[in-house]
């Protein structure tokens, strides 16, 4: 029962920033708030999770700019078959998002998105799961539950279906660095990887929606 509330907790966070009050800057606050208090809450994880070897930086980087190239490059020519962007622009603003805002959504995306998410994913859930089970096991239930909180965010941003298949490559990029995590017994390689996809989505916002 505990295990289960640690999966879906993000995803409450989330439903009810956005969903109840409609406002970034609450999701934020819940998401972030949640991802940071229950590692520490719970003892964190091992220091050595965090070790920068060779072969986790070039893990890292390489797939990093592999989904940097997949956001940007895809949604750079494709936008105005998956996005709707003066819907996008009015469903930011009711979200409370301005332009006044756009240092922090930098700040968050480049800095606290990537590291909280990986300390929580690929750190400390990924730890309760692999001690449980296999390391397939602990790589699933993790992608799949890091991937059922952006369908909450995605789904409302794309057009139509593509909110759901635009989830897709959330699952495969959290398979993937739950994959290189258990390979380099870090999670370093997965938080460089996911700074670089997440200045895909910056870009995205900065010069096709901004």
């Amino acid at each position: 029962m505990k295990k289960i509330f640690l999966l879906v907790g993000p995803t409450i966070m989330i439903f009810i920033g956005l969903q109840m009050f409609e406002s970034v800057i609450v999701t934020f606050l819940l998401f972030y708030g949640w991802l940071l208090a229950v590692p520490l809450l719970g003892h964190g994880i091992p220091r050595e999770r965090f070790k920068a070897t060779s072969k986790a930086v070039m893990l890292g980087v390489g797939s990093g700019l592999l989904f940097f190239l997949f956001i940007y490059g895809g949604l750079h020519w494709l936008h105005i078959y998956l996005l709707d962007i003066d819907q996008l622009r009015v469903l930011l603003w009711e979200w409370g998002f301005s332009r006044s805002g756009e240092i922090w959504l930098v700040l968050i995306l480049l800095v606290a998105n990537p590291i909280l998410e990986e300390v929580y994913w690929r750190g400390y859930i990924y730890e309760k799961l692999r001690r449980d089970g296999t390391a397939k096991y602990a790589i699933l239930v993790t992608s799949t539950f890091y991937t059922l909180y952006h369908l909450l965010s995605v789904i409302p941003i794309f057009e139509g279906f593509f909110g759901l298949i635009a989830a897709v490559p959330v699952f495969i990029a959290g398979t993937f660095w739950g994959y290189i995590r258990e390979k380099t017994g870090s999670i370093t390689a997965a938080i460089i990887g996911h700074v670089l996809s997440d200045m895909g989505i910056i870009l995205v916002y900065w010069f096709l929606v901004r």
